[in-house]
């Protein structure tokens, strides 16, 4: 199996196993996948809490990023403030009805990322990150249209 299969096969069996580990929160919360992950987003990026980040960063469709986002405001955990900088802009930020939900998604991905660490040293984590980040350049230049040298 070539590296790119495989590192196709892992991100599939990373997802597929964290959606396992969510669902019981997706259950207890009411909440489907995506507005979940909207919520724990803008919950653990504060400073890319715009509809803007959550399409860009997460990859999602405005219309689908747009649906969960008012779902999450119709049900009073997300509010959308206008940014101080710029009032174009809008902050989408979590109101004190998320705090059990994302105490509970944090507990969940601590756990989760816990997991996928042990038995990798400090060093192989550095190492992946570095990796991860060259990836994430390559994949951009590539989307642009750019030729990536060897």
């Amino acid at each position: 199996m070539t590296t790119a299969i495989r590192l196709i096969a892992l991100g599939r069996k990373i997802s597929n196993l964290y959606a396992d580990l969510s669902a019981p929160l997706l259950r207890e919360y009411g909440m489907n996948r995506t507005c979940f992950d909207v919520l724990m987003f803008c919950a653990n990026q504060p400073e890319h809490n715009t509809a803007r980040d959550l399409c860009e960063m997460r990859g999602l469709k405005s219309g689908i990023a747009s649906v969960a986002v008012e779902a999450l405001i119709a049900g009073g955990y997300l509010t959308r403030t206008p940014d101080a900088a710029d009032r174009r802009k809008h902050r989408l930020v979590p109101t004190g009805k998320a705090a059990d939900p994302i105490r509970a998604g944090r507990e969940m991905q601590a756990t989760f990322t816990d997991a996928l660490r042990t038995g990798i040293t400090q060093e192989e984590l550095h190492a992946l990150e570095r990796l991860t980040d060259t990836l994430e350049e390559n994949l951009t230049r590539m989307g642009r249209g750019e030729t990536v040298s060897c």
